[in-house]
């Protein structure tokens, strides 16, 4: 039997390590895929110490770069690699207004558009049971897609505001390719951590000390953020359930608002549309991890 790998993004700090290790702790064969790898091999030698797991391999992958990406997926077909779960949980929530190597505002050109476009590449290296389980956001209700999503701004740019489109997008993206993948027995789910104590709650201004005191010791560890996630990605117990959001170890399906708004069947379309063009402008792939 080919051996069956597990993917996560963003492994090498808090809910991604956290994930990880727990994967690790299951003797299951793990791909870290992080951009910063001087930052994420002393992670992988931790946590090949502390599990016992010898099987955690660490691959460079930016998120903010389509070369990037395209590398990374072309690496693990050239190795023959099958992909039991992939779990996308890196994302960003920029203070200021920046760009993607690809011309994406970066919140949503890492947590959006990178992510869509991993997934889409890796989907031929997936077989039925395979499972994607992509990290959603409490901040999804407060999101709104509207035509300009593609279109975000400096002038008008605000990070929470950015943050909760790129997730109410994942969320809905998330219900539509569940339908898409249902038939070819690839499972699709969404994992919300809840409020966590993670640097990405850091407001950069006077009430983080006060919040530091009196907020962070009650919101969730990110061990605890990670069971969703995890629950989603191993347990026998949901083999077969797609297109539904996992908090802890309770789930429910994604809301068929999400599913059939206008703007949601929008949003999968252009979504293509872009990714296609961005694809087309970039050269003969010469990236090699």
């Amino acid at each position: 039997m080919n051996k069956e790998y597990y993917i996560i993004t963003g492994a090498n700090g808090s809910i991604g390590q956290a994930i990880t290790e727990a994967l690790a702790k299951q003797g299951l064969s793990i791909i870290m895929a992080c951009r910063n790898l001087a930052k994420s091999q002393p992670v992988q030698q931790q946590l090949i110490e502390k599990t016992g797991n010898t099987d955690i391999t660490l691959l460079p992958l930016d998120l903010a770069s389509f070369a990037s990406i395209i590398a990374f997926a072309n690496h693990l077909s050239q190795e023959s690699i099958s992909i039991q779960t992939l779990i996308n949980n890196a994302g960003v929530m920029n203070q200021h207004y920046s760009q993607t190597a690809d011309g994406f505002e970066s919140t949503i050109g890492v947590n959006y558009i990178g992510t869509v476009l991993l997934t889409r590449l890796l989907l031929p290296l997936m077989h039925p049971g395979s499972r994607i389980v992509t990290t959603t956001s409490l901040t999804r209700y407060i999101g709104d897609i509207d035509e300009d999503f593609f279109k975000e701004s400096p002038r008008h740019y605000k990070r929470f505001e950015t943050y909760s489109k790129s997730k109410l997008a994942l969320t809905l993206y998330t219900a539509r390719l569940a339908q898409e993948l249902r038939p070819r027995g690839i499972w699709v789910n969404a994992a919300d951590p809840g409020v966590v104590n993670t640097n990405m709650i850091t407001m950069h201004s006077w009430v983080d000390p006060l919040a530091n005191r009196f907020f962070r010791p009650f919101i969730s560890t990110p061990q605890e953020g990670a069971v969703g996630a995890i629950f989603a990605a191993t347990s026998p117990e949901v083999y077969g359930v797609t297109g539904e959001i996992f908090k802890k170890e309770k789930h429910v399906p994604i809301s068929a608002r999400a599913i059939h708004v206008p703007r949601a069947l929008w949003l999968y379309e252009e979504t293509g549309k872009k990714i296609t063009e961005a694809l087309a402008k970039q050269p003969a792939s010469e990236e090699k991890i």
